[in-house]
């Protein structure tokens, strides 16, 4: 007997996985990336020479209209990070917002009305074409399990300690990178920390996620990233400073966040997505290579 009717059960559908699943939250990232260029730009032109070997002079920024501009753009950019957080993983926002960078020093050769030279256009396609098989190949997943608080305040007080110590290192290149390596392993901390303190907001409410270890912890870490971010940029050129802090954030939270939050990347698709991963960060390596003859301003 031949049975009609509609079938008891329907074929499984593949819901899109990766980029492809988080399209609202990966184009809130591109617009936060945005943001941070011309938030970086902004600062990076006030800070540098502000104050006296290379530490800034706060008393001086604060009345400095660029850096006002900038730090708007980067709290607006910050913002929607945030939004962008509560729609995708931090293994796709984060390595989303490197791609920055090349926004940065597209604006900066703009600015100086000298074509970049063929190592950034170079580095620009690797960073564009690494970043972009990384985010289709890879397929990030969201987070399985909420923070664990002790992890979450280790990972804080590190990162405070590091920021501190910054203060301490010698103006110039290397100082510059150092302090620009610390930023970005605060902002990729505090990127996960936002995942982690939006996942308490879902799961059990406002006055929850005001109470919560990761909110708390999330604030201390943005605050120390942003404040040692200034002392990378007194310290040295923008292409020194921003390719280092560039290249460690995602480096950083992508990690974090699989251990902390449980995120996953598509194992079976390893061999793609780890060369283009690599791809992509010697790319913003290449972006960072300064022109011949270009120096750091210095302090004073």
């Amino acid at each position: 007997m031949v049975q009609t009717g509609v079938p008891h059960h329907l074929p499984d559908i593949d819901l899109p996985a990766g980029v492809g699943g988080h399209v609202l939250g990966t184009a809130l990232a591109a617009t936060a990336a945005a943001l941070f260029a011309v938030g970086s730009l902004a600062v990076h032109a006030a800070t540098t020479g502000s104050g006296l070997e290379g530490a800034p002079s706060w008393r001086v920024l604060l009345r400095h209209p660029a850096w006002l501009v900038g730090q708007g753009a980067t709290v607006a950019a910050a913002l929607i990070q945030v939004a962008a957080l509560g729609l995708a993983p931090v293994a796709i926002v984060q390595p989303v917002l490197a791609g920055g960078l090349v926004i940065a020093l597209a604006a900066r050769a703009v600015l100086d009305r000298a074509a970049p030279p063929l190592v950034q256009v170079a580095g620009a396609l690797c960073a564009t074409a690494g970043l972009a098989v990384f985010l289709v190949a890879a397929q990030p997943g969201t987070g399985t399990h909420p923070a664990g608080v002790l992890a979450t305040v280790v990972l804080a007080t590190a990162v405070v300690v590091l920021a501190a110590a910054s203060t301490r290192f010698p103006s110039g290149r290397d100082g510059a990178v150092a302090a620009a390596v610390v930023a970005g392993a605060a902002l990729g901390v505090a990127a996960v920390l936002v995942s982690a303190a939006l996942d308490v907001l879902q799961r059990h409410g406002v006055l929850a996620a005001l109470t919560a270890a990761p909110t708390w912890a999330a604030v201390a870490t943005a605050l120390a990233g942003q404040y040692t971010s200034q002392q990378a940029f007194a310290r040295g050129s923008l292409a020194v400073s921003l390719p280092a802090l560039t290249v460690v954030d995602p480096l950083v939270a992508v990690p974090v966040a699989g251990v902390l939050l449980g995120e996953h990347l598509a194992p079976g698709h390893a061999g793609v997505w780890i060369p283009a991963a690599v791809l992509a960060a010697v790319g913003v390596v290449l972006l960072g290579r300064e022109r011949v003859g270009e120096t750091a301003r210095p302090p004073g």
